[in-house]
């Protein structure tokens, strides 16, 4: 098994629930998909899926809005 929060219900349920995010389904006026938002509201984050979206709102509030990624893991 590997690990896939944004992919696989039973990793990514427990963290939406400990960090308390709000996922909004038929966001249809602003984009297609999912709207998920921090338990601060500080960050709202949208995704083709509830688990994509909720996991970039989760990295979002833990890393900010831009995570710069190492040039050996590109």
């Amino acid at each position: 098994d590997y690990y896939s929060p944004s992919a696989d219900w039973s990793q990514g349920g427990p963290i939406i629930e400990r960090e308390k995010i709000t996922i909004i389904s038929d966001f249809h006026e602003i984009e297609d998909g999912w709207l998920a938002e921090s338990y601060d509201g500080v960050h709202s984050i949208f995704g083709p899926t509830p688990l994509i979206a909720a996991m970039r709102c989760f990295v979002a509030s833990k890393l900010g809005d831009e995570v710069k990624i190492p040039k050996e893991l590109t």
